[in-house]
């Protein structure tokens, strides 16, 4: 892992809210309002695969880091234009089969690459992107896009200063978060640039039927276990006041008038409601029991989170440039939902959610937000939570339904899921035979 991209002791700003007074989730009307039909992923968004491509200059000893720190600028570009999300490869742009350099008109793996070769020219293939609003419209392979970014990544902080950098100052502007800031269409940015070539290289078929959770696997024991794991969200001491905290509180008190009675809990706090013959079982870890990501110390109960419910939520700060912390624990063979509520989940964790799974999605789904979260768990949580427990005693929820009710909830459609497009449960029978 590169610590110059993964920062272990930086946590993404503005990633998660203050308590709201949001309407109760738990004591709303979840059943649908409308006509619903087939959908992907987000309601207003699609996923596609695009390929990145650029130049580098730099010293001979930094050139192979080049695709995992250019594609950091693209990511940053397209995120700030609020139409494409890629995925960051901070973590493994390196290793066979997604970086390439042409050397002599022929294009090797990064492992590959013929000994003495000069490493001018590059591409990462595959790359899981969402495209949101006008540009999730019938996007095409061979659609492309360009992304300045600089020709030196590596000196882009002493060539520019903070002349190519926005004035986001919480996160203090040096080499390693450069791309992070990155600001290219300022007058003052007048370092030497490039234009990086993306193009959409798969699209995926609009799902044909509805697709829901795997329900019947979610309540096989006629248990539904839940954890929402509040990270510390303010500097300084883990106090009553601290947001982290009172976001846990706030949503206990929904939980309470939602019906649940608090029971004696293992870790942190326990919620219980029998629902259609279904208890429901809803675990509450506040920053005391976990703080953050990296939060080593509590690792232990990071690992209980994981391994003992069959949805876990994350409501706290994201590492800025993506940590190893989702893939430091054992997960359960079984199927889970995971809702991921920290600043660009999909770009950051997917990946190493769904390798922690075994890199198949018959497992997991994995709700994330694509941008910034402003909002708290009793925003974007609640409503998905609400909606599965609404199932168990009325009509079985798509993902849609969910979707539309955190968009709801959040007040956009950054939220999307993941990992359910050949999901198996249909209330009429399973489609996997």
């Amino acid at each position: 892992m590169k610590k110059s991209l993964s920062l272990l002791g930086l946590l993404l700003a503005a990633c998660a809210a203050d308590p709201t007074s949001a309407p109760n989730a738990f004591t709303e009307d979840m059943s649908d309002s409308g006509k619903e039909d087939s959908a992907y992923l987000n309601p207003d968004g699609t996923e596609v695969e695009v390929d990145l491509e650029g130049d580098v200059v730099g010293g001979a000893s930094e050139v192979a880091d080049a695709p995992a720190q250019l594609g950091q600028f693209a990511m940053t570009y397209f995120r700030k234009a609020n139409t494409m999300y890629i995925e960051s490869l901070a973590e493994d742009a390196s290793t066979t089969g997604r970086a390439e350099w042409l050397v002599n008109g022929t294009w090797y793996a990064a492992d590959k690459v013929p000994a003495g070769a000069q490493l001018t020219h590059w591409r990462l293939r595959g790359l899981n992107t969402v495209l949101l609003f006008a540009a999730a419209k019938n996007p095409k392979v061979g659609d492309s896009f360009t992304a300045p970014a600089p020709k030196n990544p590596f000196s882009v902080y002493s060539d520019a200063g903070k002349s190519c950098a926005d004035n986001d100052d919480h996160i203090g502007l040096d080499q390693s978060v450069y791309w992070y800031r990155w600001e290219p269409d300022q007058t003052s940015c007048k370092i030497a640039k490039q234009d990086l070539k993306v193009t959409v290289s798969k699209t995926f078929s609009t799902a044909t039927s509805t697709v829901y959770p795997e329900y019947d696997q979610l309540v096989a024991d006629k248990k539904l276990t839940v954890v929402v794991m509040f990270g510390e969200i303010d500097d300084g001491p883990i106090t009553a006041n601290e947001t982290g905290m009172r976001n846990m509180k706030t949503f206990g008190d929904i939980l309470v008038a939602g019906g649940y009675k608090k029971v004696t809990a293992p870790l942190g706090e326990r919620y219980e409601k029998v629902v259609g013959g279904v208890t429901v079982q809803i675990d509450l870890y506040s920053p005391k029991e976990f703080s953050g990501l990296d939060d080593f110390a509590h690792f232990a109960n990071f690992q209980k989170a994981l391994a003992e419910h069959e949805v876990v939520t994350w409501d706290g700060h994201s590492m800025l440039g993506a940590s190893d912390f989702w893939a430091r624990p054992t997960y359960p063979h079984s199927y889970q939902i995971f809702l991921y509520g920290g600043c660009l989940g999909y770009e950051y964790y997917v990946r190493p959610i769904l390798e922690g799974k075994g890199g198949t999605w018959a497992n997991v789904d994995i709700l994330s937000s694509v941008v910034e979260v402003s909002a708290s768990a009793n925003d974007f949580a609640a409503p998905a939570i609400a909606k599965l427990v609404y199932g168990l005693n009325h009509a079985k929820p798509s993902w849609r339904s969910i979707l539309m009710k955190v968009r709801a909830g959040v007040g956009d459609s950054t939220f999307g899921v993941s990992g359910v497009r050949d999901n198996c449960y249909t209330p009429t029978g399973s489609r996997c035979h």
